[in-house]
């Protein structure tokens, strides 16, 4: 089952090799973006703990963009809502769905084309990110060390694991119109978050987590990706149950 999920991986990369390419340019600006943010380069900082953050913007970017590194964000459907109504994941799940391939391999292989997806583009963010970094702020590492770094980077992995497993449920168990309206619910439920949490506890949210990462070190790391691969396999269950469903005529 697993050969033939990494085969469609495979050919799905092939086919859409543009949008890997400009999603992964557009994953380097993120990372770029949000180093300058944690260098201290951006206006607007708010003083928290000795470090100087736009909690606000820290918050919704890193939060807010975390869905967009398990998908080909840069993809014509993601860009065009004229594309994206006329449903182009649903039309070539239908062709797949023609075709003598059980469904729990065609949830496998979206599932799968989700995590290679998150992997290559966390990848160039995160270095991007710290390279940005290391440029731009003299005392960053003084402050964090490079392990309680590290297992940060692994801690927002997980996160970007758990909410970016619904992609494959938006494109492929969705009208194509979603692809435009769930990010926008989701951006929103993000601010509301973020308000309720700093009117509460009067820090961000990601200074939270880094303080949970200072004093609880691995085991923060841990439950985030416990987290994300559960609810990754949550997410293809979901998914392998709507293929078996949905009416693709």
């Amino acid at each position: 089952m697993f050969k033939d999920a990494f085969w469609l991986v495979k050919m799905e990369y092939k086919q859409q090799w543009v949008a890997v390419i400009s999603t992964f340019i557009f994953s380097l600006f993120c990372g770029l973006f949000i180093g300058t943010i944690f260098s201290g380069q951006m206006q607007f900082r708010f003083e928290v703990d000795s470090f100087s953050y736009n909690l606000f913007l820290l918050d919704f970017f890193l939060i807010g963009l975390a869905p967009a590194f398990a998908t080909l964000s840069m993809a014509k459907p993601y860009m065009s809502y004229r594309v994206a109504k006329h449903g182009p994941y649903g039309k070539r799940m239908a062709v797949l769905r023609s075709l003598p391939i059980s469904v729990s391999v065609l949830a496998l292989s979206r599932t799968l084309f989700m995590l290679c997806t998150l992997i290559i583009m966390s990848l160039g963010f995160f270095e991007s990110m710290t390279v940005t970094i290391h440029m731009f702020s003299g005392n960053f590492f003084e402050r964090l060390t490079i392990g309680e770094y590290f297992i940060f980077i692994i801690v927002w992995f997980g996160f970007m694991l758990t909410v970016g497993g619904l992609n494959p449920y938006v494109e492929y168990g969705m009208r194509g119109k979603m692809l435009h309206f769930i990010p926008y619910i989701y951006i929103g439920l993000v601010v509301i978050l973020e308000i309720i949490f700093f009117v509460s506890f009067n820090q961000g949210i990601v200074e939270s987590i880094i303080q949970l990462i200072t004093t609880y070190g691995w085991t923060v790391a841990f439950v985030s990706i416990l987290i994300g691969v559960v609810s990754c396999y949550e997410w293809n269950k979901i998914l392998k149950r709507r293929l078996k469903n949905r009416d693709y005529i």
